[in-house]
């Protein structure tokens, strides 16, 4: 199995970490690899060394490999800039798509581009190969897919085309939070209490005005009543979820939800949204990330 060449690789390469996937002939995956070389942390001229450090193991020295990568490899700071698509738009425009200067002659890298939102000024970059991928499944989706993650998206979806988005930094801020504030003190390692998660979010669904008075009363009540870090925690996320699903309500109400994120992500918003009246399903991002890929090998490969 070792000794298999990748027909073609497909990668996501986000802002702190990199994951790839060796294709064989057939379409199907037969190796993954992943590492923490994400867009932040490299240079220019450094995303290729962190490319081949990943993949060369799957190229074949006698022909060129192709390689398709969505996410923040594409941004400004990445290795080329990729220009955004204008909401409304498909997910990925064939015609819009970036080939990467690449000094070994055994690769050939296309960048897939993110998508712009002029009024509220909006971006996104690797949410839009899921949401290509997602429906390739269902293509006559009609409604919202909430991406979770870092920076949280909300996208409105009709007849195949990306109407609108809109961005969350909740992810972001729950980590600064917990790690940057004097909340770190009552916030330590990675314990959950559900009741805790739950009690949080009504009060920032309710109340999403009192936000930073309920973020310091979390650390008066950890000194106060014993408040132990679990449901801490737990309340944290909690809360800034609730203050997420109040502004985002024009999305989830009266609409088909679709999750695409990681388990743990996914879950706590789907089991969120079903505590403020809202209706969801999940769809695996792996598969999401994949079949969008996928699609932009095929249309290249077309002929």
């Amino acid at each position: 199995m070792n000794d298999i060449k990748a027909t073609w690789i497909a990668a996501d390469w986000g802002t702190s970490h990199m994951r790839a996937w060796a294709i064989d002939e057939s379409g199907k995956v037969f190796a993954y690899s992943e590492s923490i070389e994400g867009m932040k942390d490299l240079q220019q001229n450094e995303f290729e060394p962190a490319l081949l450090r990943l993949i060369e193991k799957w190229i074949d020295d006698k022909r060129v490999t192709p390689v398709v990568a969505c996410g923040m490899v594409g941004a400004r700071q990445g290795w080329v800039e990729t220009p955004y698509q204008k909401t409304p738009c498909v997910p990925i425009n064939k015609n819009q798509l970036t080939v990467a200067t690449t000094k070994d002659t055994r690769i050939k890298v296309t960048l897939v581009p993110g998508v712009m939102q002029h009024e509220p000024a909006d971006i996104m970059r690797g949410e839009e190969t899921q949401i290509a991928g997602f429906l390739k499944f269902n293509p006559d989706f009609d409604g919202v897919v909430c991406l979770p993650g870092t920076h949280v998206k909300w996208v409105k979806v009709s007849k195949g085309m990306i109407k609108n988005l809109t961005t969350f930094m909740t992810g972001e801020l729950f980590g600064v939070i917990s790690s940057n504030t004097l909340l770190s003190h009552s916030i330590k390692g990675d314990g959950w209490h559900q009741k805790s998660f739950e009690k949080g979010l009504i009060k920032g669904f309710e109340s999403p005005s009192l936000i930073t008075s309920e973020l310091f009363s979390l650390r008066a009540e950890s000194i106060l009543n014993g408040l132990d870090s679990d449901s801490a925690r737990a309340r944290l996320s909690g809360l800034l979820l609730g203050v997420e699903l109040h502004g985002a309500q024009n999305y989830w109400t009266r609409n088909k939800v679709t999750l695409i994120g990681s388990e743990i992500l996914t879950k706590n918003y789907q089991s969120a949204l079903e505590l403020v009246g809202g209706e969801c399903k999940l769809f695996n991002i792996e598969s999401a990330t994949l079949a969008g890929l996928s699609s932009v090998y095929k249309d290249l490969h077309s002929d």
